[in-house]
């Protein structure tokens, strides 16, 4: 209990977030449903993604390939092999791991930048195999036709699909926060802070940097999933770096050191996104604008803010007393 009086407003908004996203769907027209089910989707990912970014503290512009990888899955299982529901979600989870195996791997003795642009050449390299094997992917044209027929009850309205995503997400968030507050999830963190401190006092911190991407991996593999059955459609440019790009971009906005932080981003740039599509095509130069004013004036994200006031008013409410001067002290000695 003590533990959860100091969280104890968290725990309420994160409940008031999740009644109203359950209730969603009688508050807004139809079409709000289906831009909400892919900010759920993108928030999901970008959540997968900060194990790697915001907790293990490793730069990645690969994730697309594990996002990706969960939408070939469903094209291919679904258009071509006549695969099961549960035979589509189990390939695309081992898939997700295992490349996240070789990824964590590959970069083992690389950071920084080194580490951004192995994960971007790996990432690449994925993309490449999608778009040259016509035969299988039908290369740049994408697989179309993907139906929502397999998915558990939900046939082929928006609306249940919505409730559908919210379900598996909010699972997923549970999942990725108890494995947060793990020892696995804590070692992680501390591996960030400081590799050496941890290799010394015994930590493989190899190990935790391979657990890292294998989460992350699977995770974002089920996001990848959620996200062509959504679009009904999947193509080589959900493999493309650009997709690991706006996902690092949007745990960076909504604040990539707290656990909810790359959710709200994902809700804030594709809102944004629909607001500045209405309205003029250069979107991505509004993005790249964000991303700008975001390291200068919101270096911990929108969720950092908040932090930002709370400590600002503290320290104006706290008073300061002022040590007296040697000079005072003499005068009061006399």
């Amino acid at each position: 209990m003590a533990a959860l009086r100091g969280r104890w407003p968290t725990v309420v908004g994160v409940l008031a977030g999740v009644g109203l996203l359950t209730a969603l769907p009688a508050l807004v027209p139809s079409f709000y449903v289906t831009l909400s089910t892919r900010i759920i989707v993108i928030a999901m990912f970008a959540l997968a993604f900060n194990v790697v970014f915001g907790m293990g503290g490793m730069h990645s512009l690969g994730h697309a390939a594990f996002f990706g990888l969960g939408g070939y899955t469903v094209g291919l299982g679904v258009t071509r092999w006549d695969w099961s529901f549960t035979v589509i979600v189990l390939v695309a989870l081992a898939l997700g791991a295992f490349v996240g195996l070789a990824y964590g791997i590959l970069t083992q003795r690389t950071n920084g930048i080194y580490l951004l642009l192995l994960t971007l050449a790996l990432g690449q390299a994925i993309w490449g195999l999608a778009f040259q094997q016509v035969e299988i992917t039908r290369g740049d044209n994408g697989i179309s036709g993907v139906t929502r027929e397999l998915v558990p009850l939900v046939g082929t309205g928006a609306l249940s699909y919505y409730h559908f995503v919210l379900l598996v997400a909010l699972a997923s968030t549970g999942s990725l926060w108890w494995f947060s507050l793990s020892p696995v999830g804590r070692a992680i963190v501390g591996t960030r802070e400081s590799p050496t401190r941890m290799a010394a006092l015994g930590f493989r911190v190899g190990l935790y940097r391979n657990i890292a991407f294998v989460v992350s991996g699977l995770f974002s593999a089920l996001a990848g999933v959620l996200y062509t059955w959504h679009h009904r459609f999947v193509s080589p440019d959900a493999l493309l770096w650009e997709m690991s790009a706006f996902i690092l971009i949007v745990a960076i906005v909504g604040g990539a050191n707290t656990f909810l932080g790359p959710a709200l981003g994902a809700a804030v740039i594709i809102s944004l996104e629909f607001w500045v599509s209405l309205h003029t095509q250069r979107w991505m130069t509004v993005l790249g604008l964000v991303y700008v004013l975001t390291i200068l004036f919101l270096p911990e994200g929108i969720v950092g803010l908040g932090g930002r006031l709370r400590r600002r008013h503290a320290s104006v409410d706290v008073p300061v007393i002022p040590e007296p001067t040697a000079s005072r002290s003499g005068r009061s000695h006399e």
